[in-house]
């Protein structure tokens, strides 16, 4: 009460002891309880007397060295009683479940930590793994090894990285193709350069050597007669017209591969023009004792083409075909067969004429050389030299200027070849208009 005597108290203080006559309270200061003599003393040291506590009040009090924490709450009622709650409480009793709690929070804080850790480390080594598979990709696809995949990612960020750095070795494989082809391409020119280079300086020095030689026996007199003198002089007329003929398909070439060789396109007479050319060879088949068998249309076919041009094609192919032909026959047939739809939905015949010859043959690996310049081919011991290899070259591009083809097939070595020259037929006079 405000007076100090002890009215109740939760230690083994009783609140009044009996002296044998009468019932004595207990004062609160002078308690044997040093937690209720001290804390008593305090607050009246603090407010000189407990009657001046009229509202709450929260102290903090060392108690034998130890600190407390003191809530002094007046308690008053109708009945006149003016008493003091105080409850004293060590500090460490209540802060020893914040500690509890602060070591618990710690504990799990670290614990979290290192699972974050690990977590981390985890997720860190996917994304190097991720990372790393990129690399030893870009590294293969750097050597051109092109089969390396990369793993799907289930991560967003990493799938769109391997989708873009897919799509990128995709192009960049495109890309490496179209240089290596290129890069065939113009090896393979320049190793045609050389060829053609070597080739056209033989075949030029074949004939020359023989006007030169031919000029230089007449210049030192060494014939005996007109008949020599003549005979060498027909010798280098004819080299030196074989050298103006090779120049000429050289030019030729060049204007065709060029597309600068002029074509004047009118209705020709396939028959005529045919048997022009036949009869232009007819000497040269006889000088090499062949027998040449024809069929001919069974009606005239006109044709779209160039009718020099057309000829040409019909003199090199028939040409190269008695320079290859050692002994046997030479048969030329012709035929029209159905042709390729056109806009006008319509079929344009083909007027087609076929030369078999049984000559040396080639074999088919090596079929398709004979379209590049110069593509003479070895199929025995003898090669003929008077063969300057661009027939066959000039003549397909002059059938491809025409809107014409030219096919060659041959079963192999020593099993002749045939040539199959196509050319459309004009629609207009096929149908008899």
């Amino acid at each position: 009460n405000r007076k100090g005597e002890l009215i109740a108290s939760s230690t083994e203080q009783q609140p009044s002891f009996d002296e044998s006559t009468s019932i004595k309270m207990v004062d609160a200061a002078t308690s044997r309880v040093p937690l209720i003599s001290l804390t008593t003393q305090h607050l009246i040291d603090r407010f000189g007397n407990l009657d001046r506590i009229k509202s709450d009040r929260e102290l903090s009090v060392a108690i034998d060295g130890e600190k407390h924490l003191l809530q002094v709450v007046p308690f008053k009622d109708e009945f006149n009683l003016d008493w003091l709650i105080v409850v004293a409480i060590p500090n460490a009793d209540f802060m020893e479940t914040i500690y509890g709690n602060t070591r618990t929070t710690i504990g799990l804080c670290l614990a979290a930590l290192f699972v974050a850790i690990f977590i981390g480390l985890l997720i860190s080594q996917w994304i190097v793994k991720s990372v790393e598979d990129l690399e030893e990709a870009a590294i293969c696809f750097a050597k051109g090894e092109w089969n390396k995949e990369v793993k799907k990612s289930s991560i967003e960020e990493l799938e769109t990285l391997r989708r873009g750095f897919d799509r990128m070795a995709k192009q960049l494989q495109i890309t490496w193709f179209k240089l290596e082809a290129k890069n065939q391409a113009l090896e393979e020119a320049d190793r045609f350069k050389d060829e053609f280079m070597k080739n056209i300086s033989h075949q030029l020095r074949t004939p020359l050597n023989g006007v030169i030689g031919s000029l230089r026996i007449l210049l030192d007199g060494f014939c005996d007669n007109k008949v020599e003198e003549i005979e060498l002089l027909q010798l280098a007329d004819k080299s030196a017209l074989h050298v103006l003929n090779l120049i000429d398909e050289i030019l030729d070439l060049f204007q065709i591969k060029a597309g600068k060789l002029p074509v004047k396109i009118k209705l020709v007479n396939l028959h005529q023009c045919l048997n022009e050319a036949i009869a232009l060879m007819r000497p040269e088949l006889r000088r090499k004792n062949l027998q040449l068998f024809t069929e001919e249309f069974s009606e005239s076919i006109l044709v779209n083409a160039d009718p020099t041009k057309l000829k040409q094609v019909f003199l090199n192919i028939i040409e190269n075909s008695i320079n290859f032909t050692n002994q046997g026959s030479i048969t030329i047939t012709t035929e029209i067969k159905p042709g390729v739809q056109t806009y006008d939905i319509a079929q344009t015949p083909l007027a087609v004429v076929t030369i078999r010859d049984t000559g040396i043959g080639i074999e088919s690996k090596q079929q398709h050389k004979l379209f590049q310049s110069f593509g003479i081919v070895d199929n025995s011991t003898i090669r003929i030299q008077r063969s300057c290899g661009l027939g066959l070259a000039i003549a397909r591009g002059l059938m491809e200027l025409m809107g014409g083809s030219i096919t060659l097939e041959s079963a192999g070595k020593d099993c002749g070849t045939t040539v199959a020259i196509a050319i459309p037929i004009s629609l207009k006079l096929a149908n008899g208009k």
